[in-house]
């Protein structure tokens, strides 16, 4: 049940990335990939915004370029005469300030839990770090995102039993799955040291990547690397699904463009996807 609190994080959320674009335009001039990869969100979710922001005639179109395949690739800029606010740097010092002082006060008994916190913790937690970062103009929300995943990962790493990653992710995608974080399967890719995870539904967002699975990425390498190793990566793999894969292990081991073959050749149930097969706890590819 979406409940008021719900509601209003959308609302901030689409508030934050509205004006993040308009801040990163104040700047320079950017694309639609560039600015999806500053802000850590789609694609789709820029262009809607740009498509806003175009028809209101707040910023314009200034060069197109035609790439391979017949490629469009429009280049956005603000137009002459808006106005951009940016925060100072004292400002901004403030917000990230504040930004630890939020993480403090929601994490402070994850160290002792016995089990991983709901999934609405989790977007407690969400909701009042975007509060702030919603005044950080600087693109580096996708990073600080990452990081507080990783300090959150790392606190409930020992919530998390496995003698090895396989066993480590298994018992995760499972809890996740129970305490509704996320919905995720694991891909074992036989003869490799490593696991692809395919994420969807990071704390209920249909964004891919949005803000939540960038938090789940960093949350996934705290667990991962302080259970097993520094030595063991979390890799996001650039795949045209609407689904968050990760590979998880030692991917050096395996070629990562041959890793993204092996994710779309592989049959997977996702969430409104037309695959008719689904993988019961973690398929195994040749």
């Amino acid at each position: 049940m979406r409940t008021a609190a719900d509601s209003l994080s959308a609302s901030v959320k689409k508030g934050w990335v509205r004006d993040g674009i308009l801040r990163n335009l104040a700047r320079n001039p950017s694309t639609l990939t560039a600015l999806a990869s500053a802000l850590g969100v789609s694609k789709s979710t820029v262009n809607y915004h740009l498509a806003n922001l175009l028809a209101r005639g707040a910023i314009e179109i200034v060069d197109t370029r035609v790439g391979r395949g017949g490629v469009v690739s429009n280049e956005y800029s603000l137009k002459e005469g808006s106005l951009i606010i940016l925060p100072s740097a004292d400002e901004v010092e403030k917000e990230l300030t504040s930004l630890e002082e939020v993480f403090g006060v929601e994490t402070l008994l994850w160290e002792t839990a016995s089990e991983l916190p709901e999934g609405s913790r989790f977007e407690v937690l969400l909701y009042r770090l975007f509060l702030h970062l919603f005044n950080i103009s600087k693109s580096e929300h996708r990073t600080l995102l990452e990081g507080y995943g990783y300090r959150a990962g790392s606190m409930l790493s020992h919530t998390v039993r496995g003698r090895n990653v396989r066993e480590t992710l298994r018992e995760l995608i499972d809890e996740m799955g129970k305490k509704e974080i996320a919905s995720a399967q694991v891909i074992e890719v036989r003869g490799t040291r490593t696991e692809v995870l395919v994420l969807e539904k990071c704390l209920g967002s249909s964004d891919h990547p949005g803000y939540a699975c960038r938090f789940l990425e960093g949350f996934i390498r705290g667990i991962v690397q302080p259970k097993h190793g520094a030595g063991q990566t979390v890799e996001r793999l650039d795949v045209d699904l609407p689904a968050c894969c990760l590979a998880v292990g030692r991917p050096k081991h395996a070629s990562v463009e041959w890793l993204k073959e092996v994710i779309t050749q592989h049959p997977l149930k996702l969430v409104g996807g037309s695959s008719e097969e689904e993988s019961e706890g973690g398929a195994k590819v040749e």
